[in-house]
C-alpha cells in the first residue's frame, strides 16, 4: 500500500475516533510522515516506508467505545492481546483482514525498554502524539534499528527545538524526563549520539540538512547533559551499567 493512502486510512481512524469519543493519536514512522506532509517529503529520500501497520495512543478509559469502534468498522480483535492486561500492559490489536492492516493501540502507557507515561498528554496534539513524545518513542528503544534513526533524521530535519508550538520539539519535557531517571538518560544521550554519527555518514542527505540535523543533535546531547539532576538520578548513576537500567521488551511483550 502507497504510504500516503495508508495515512490517510490512519488520519480517518483518528477523525472517526473523535467523533466517537475515543483518543486515538498517532506514533511511529506514520506520525512522522504527518508532521512532514507538504515539505520536503525527507522521509521518502531516506527510503523509510511503513509497512501495513498503524500504530496509535490511546486512553484505557475509554477502551470499551475503542472496542466498539473497531468492531463497527469491520476490524477483527486480535484475541492473544484483546483487554489484556498483562505485566500491566494495556494494549489492543485489531485487523483489517480486506486489506492487511494491523492497528495496534497502546494505551495511558508506552512500555518498551523504558515506560513513557500518555496520561494527560494526548491532548496536547492532534492526530499524532507530540513531537517530543515522538522523538521520546524512538530514543528510548535500547537497541535502535535503521528504521528509527531516519524517522529521527527525518523529524529533526524539518522542526526545530523550542516549546509552546506543537511544531517544535519541546525539549525542556525532554529534559525533565531525563534528569531524573538515569536509565532513560543512559539509553538517550547513546541513541542520539549514533543518530549523529548516521547523520554524518548519510550522503543521501544535502550539506545544509545534514549540517541543520546534527547541530540539533549536538545541542540536545550538551543539554541532556548539563541538566541539573535530581537526587534520584544521582543515587542510580552510583550504580551505573552493573544492574540492567532497560527492561527487555521480549520479557514485557512474551505473553502476546
Amino acid at each position: 500500500m502507497n504510504p500516503d493512502e495508508l495515512l490517510e486510512i490512519a488520519l480517518d481512524l483518528v477523525a472517526k475516533g473523535a467523533a466517537l469519543g475515543v483518543t486515538l493519536r498517532l506514533l511511529g514512522s506514520l506520525a512522522v510522515r504527518a508532521h512532514n506532509q507538504g515539505t520536503s517529503k525527507l522521509i521518502d529520500l531516506l527510503q523509510r516506508v511503513p509497512t501495513h501497520d498503524i500504530d496509535f495512543m490511546g486512553y484505557s478509559k475509554e477502551q470499551v467505545n475503542t472496542d466498539r469502534m473497531f468492531k463497527n468498522l469491520g476490524y477483527e480483535p486480535d484475541p492473544s492481546v484483546a483487554f489484556s492486561q498483562e505485566y500491566g500492559i494495556q494494549r489492543l490489536i485489531y485487523h483489517d483482514r480486506a486489506h492487511g492492516i494491523m492497528a495496534e493501540i497502546f494505551q495511558d502507557k508506552l512500555r518498551m525498554a523504558h515506560t513513557l507515561d500518555f496520561l494527560g498528554r494526548l491532548e496536547l496534539d492532534s492526530p499524532t502524539i507530540s513531537l517530543v513524545d515522538l522523538l521520546l518513542s524512538k530514543l528510548q528503544i535500547q537497541q535502535i534499528t535503521e528504521k528509527d534513526i531516519k524517522d529521527m533524521i527525518a523529524l529533526l530535519a524539518e522542526h526545530w527545538l523550542g516549546s509552546g508550538d506543537r511544531e517544535k520539539v519541546d525539549i525542556n519535557y525532554l529534559l525533565k524526563l531525563t534528569s531524573d531517571d538515569w536509565g532513560l538518560y543512559y539509553t538517550v544521550k547513546n541513541n542520539l549520539s549514533v543518530v549523529r554519527e548516521w547523520v554524518g555518514r548519510m550522503e543521501v542527505l544535502d550539506t545544509p540538512v545534514r549540517l541543520d540535523v546534527e547541530a540539533k543533535l549536538e545541542d540536545m546531547i550538551n543539554r541532556v547533559e548539563a541538566e541539573p539532576k535530581s537526587t534520584r538520578w544521582k543515587l542510580r548513576a552510583k550504580i551505573g551499567t552493573r544492574v540492567r537500567w532497560y527492561e527487555n521488551v521480549g520479557d514485557v511483550h512474551s505473553n502476546y
